[in-house]
């Protein structure tokens, strides 16, 4: 397939991606808080807005330029990861569990210095760190675990698949949500709606039958192609799963959104290392030559953990460095830019990780 058809597909799809993230987003009528306290939620920010002489307060640089600076951020750290990962699994073999499992170990140092930033400073660290330990862990785990499942499908894609053709074949995840947000939070889509699933669905086949036949790639296609979709599409479905339920979690009143994020985090940690310390145990009952008990010591214990370092190069780091940031640029984004901002990055991210493919793969 030429490269001006899959540009069309690309805009088609982002076209109906914005349509249907707009409906999704927008909350029930009956879930919108009421006018009283809208207005004595804007009385207080307009008031934290001045001086203690009634002038306007100097917001600096980064709050009155926020939205552009944090759109363009995100958007560029999202680019720069799917097309880094894209180049790293073409150049070279590692383990894509080892990678996931060191962006988790990343993230803890990012929440801190999240937590430090817009969660009213280091003093809160203590009590928000009790409260994650405290405040029903278990109720997160199962949709760690999907997150966690869906960290490792996201390397086992890319390498059989384009970085291009995976963020369009993930947004499938917005077919799985919107089924989900009918069933589960009893939403009501329109025509337009309905329009435009059908028209990610029809960009995401389309897509898939480019990459088969190896006209996105220069190569491959085939089988291999067919098992990176199938694990893009496989992974949307587990991160559309969690994230109604978790969307409904959050919004319920006097949930610690901070909280949370630690729970969540230290579960997928969790997950992902019984995943790696159960490979190693695998490993050592099958007879593998080099095999080692991750029980037997310290050293091997930290070796199952972790996974195999092999691969990894700078470039690899730079990817570990990238995930991890989604537990800051995230936040920051819907706490200062608002939820709107960080829905448009998702299509202009589209976009952008195309053309980039196109450039660096000629």
């Amino acid at each position: 397939m030429a490269r001006l058809p899959y540009v069309l597909i690309v805009a088609a799809h982002v076209s109906a991606l914005r349509a249907v993230s707009a409906r999704l987003s927008r909350p029930p009528r009956d879930k919108l808080a009421p006018p009283r306290r809208q207005k004595t939620a804007l009385r207080g920010d307009y008031l934290d807005s001045l001086d203690t002489n009634g002038g306007a307060k100097d917001e600096g640089f980064f709050l009155r330029n926020r939205t552009p600076l944090l759109f363009g951020a995100l958007v560029t750290q999202k680019v720069l990861a799917d097309v880094v990962t894209d180049y790293t699994r073409r150049a070279g073999s590692y383990s894509g569990a080892t990678v996931s499992m060191l962006s988790e170990v990343a993230k803890f140092p990012v929440l801190v210095a999240a937590i430090c930033a817009f969660a009213g400073g280091a003093k809160e660290l203590k009590p928000i760190t009790k409260r994650a330990a405290t405040d029903t862990p278990m109720k997160i785990a199962w949709i760690a675990g999907a997150y966690a499942a869906q960290n490792v499908l996201y390397f086992a894609a890319l390498g059989r698949i384009s970085a291009a053709s995976y963020q369009v074949l993930s947004q499938s995840k917005m077919i799985f949500t919107a089924g989900l947000a009918v069933t589960m939070l009893g939403e009501r889509l329109g025509l337009r709606q309905l329009a435009a699933l059908a028209a990610l669905l029809g960009g995401s086949v389309l897509v898939q039958l480019a990459e088969m036949g190896g006209g996105l790639t220069g190569g491959g296609g085939g089988s291999e192609a067919l098992l990176g979709g199938g694990f893009a599409v496989l992974g949307a479905l587990l991160s559309a799963v969690p994230n109604v339920w978790y969307e409904k979690l959050l919004k319920t009143p006097g949930e610690d959104e901070w909280a949370r994020n630690i729970q969540v985090t230290v579960w997928i940690f969790s997950w992902i290392a019984a995943s790696q310390l159960w490979t190693a145990v695998s490993a050592v009952r099958a007879g593998v030559a080099g095999a080692a008990d991750p029980f037997g010591s310290l050293p091997n214990f930290g070796k199952a953990l972790i996974g195999s370092m092999d691969g990894i190069t700078p470039a690899v780091w730079l990817v570990v460095f990238l995930k991890s940031l989604n537990g800051i640029l995230i936040p920051a984004t819907l706490k200062y830019a608002g939820n709107i901002v960080y829905l448009y990055a998702k299509p202009t991210s589209i976009v952008c990780t195309a053309l980039a493919s196109a450039i660096y793969s000629g």
